[in-house]
């Protein structure tokens, strides 16, 4: 396929994630936190176009490309970590989708998947180093490297940790690092939920029904690590009966004002949300 339609591709993506109300706890276009705006997310998405094409094309790695993102994100706006998980998700699809000759959903989730497992220490090495570029903020170290720690770089090098290895360790608690050594089952079923919600021609609805029906399907790693159990299995229920009662919009947006006066962003969920509306345009998607 074509660089510049992949990589536009990705870079829609990321904004109609961000642009899309209501998406309960998390920034969009009617409200911001209290560091970063959705303006943040704007000039992130507009920053990392040059990093996507040169993961369409294959050019590097995929934890340089990750770490090359999170560069170009931070360069362009000082709201901080916008799209780090989001990047972690988009690069090695990304690149799928580029060694790819036609548009193959199934073969492009093949490619990423095995993308993933031949993944080496390099790549773990530069994704730890973007950790501190993107400023994340780390509710819970991995058992075995802390991500903020300088050491960590050299035991990884040490004991020959691949990229795929290390977020293996981290898959047992994190939404993220479970798509990407997981073969990324819970973003192509959002895709196909992102297609078939599109129908009504209503995009901006489409990823709000879709973003709660993930919801309602998975606990979300930040809600879960920066709340607790309790917090996130009550999320999880509020978003099923919501979906349950047909998607009332009165009813998401109190949920909304709810989880932004607590404080509470399901990121991880919209992380998701921003790679599967990438495979969901990749396979057709218009609005």
């Amino acid at each position: 396929m074509n660089d510049d339609y992949i990589a536009r591709s990705a870079q829609l993506a990321l904004l109609l994630e961000v642009s899309a109300y209501p998406k309960p706890g998390n920034v969009d276009r009617t409200h911001d936190f209290t560091d970063t705006s959705y303006e943040h997310f704007i000039a992130s998405s507009v920053a990392v176009y040059p990093v996507l094409r040169e993961a369409a094309a294959g050019v590097l790695g995929v934890g340089e490309l990750i770490r090359a993102g999170v560069e170009e994100s931070m360069t362009w706006q000082r709201g901080g970590n916008t799209h780090f998980g989001a990047l972690l998700l988009l690069m090695p699809l990304t690149m799928a989708a580029g060694a790819c000759e036609r548009n193959d959903m199934q073969e492009i989730l093949s490619k990423a998947a095995e993308l993933m497992r031949n993944t080496g220490v390099d790549d773990a090495i530069e994704v730890y180093k973007a950790f501190s570029t993107g400023k994340v903020k780390v509710q819970r170290d991995v058992p075995e490297f802390d991500v903020m720690a300088e050491d960590s770089v050299n035991e990884l090098r040490e004991k020959g940790l691949s990229l795929y290895d290390v977020l293996t360790i981290s898959a047992s608690y994190d939404l993220i690092s479970r798509e990407l050594v997981g073969g990324f089952d819970k973003t192509f079923a959002c895709a196909e939920q992102l297609n078939n919600f599109a129908d009504t021609g209503d995009i901006n609805e489409a990823v709000s029904h879709a973003y709660l029906w993930l919801l309602s399907e998975t606990e979300d790693t930040f809600v879960k690590m920066g709340f607790g159990a309790k917090t996130s299995r009550y999320v999880q229920e509020r978003a099923k009966a919501i979906v349950t009662g047909g998607y009332e919009l009165n009813e998401i947006e109190e949920f909304d004002e709810e989880l932004i006066r607590d404080g509470i962003n399901p990121g991880s969920t919209a992380d998701i949300i921003a790679a599967a509306l990438f495979i969901a345009i990749l396979d057709g998607l218009r609005f």
